[in-house]
């Protein structure tokens, strides 16, 4: 699946503080369709944005 889209929309989240949380991700992401390879995607493209991943 193409998470462009996911990132797209946590990269706007992040935008005023440089991180989105957990639960906004689990929001994003479509539960029914996500492998672990998929979040590992996402987390890395986010990590290439220098969007950190925050517990809250």
């Amino acid at each position: 699946m193409d998470w462009s889209e996911v990132v797209r929309k946590a990269v706007i989240l992040a935008g005023k503080t440089g991180y989105v949380t957990f639960d906004q991700l689990n929001e994003l992401m479509p539960s029914t369709e996500t492998e672990p390879e998929d979040i590992e995607a996402v987390l890395t493209a986010l990590s290439d944005q220098v969007i950190w991943i925050a517990e809250e």
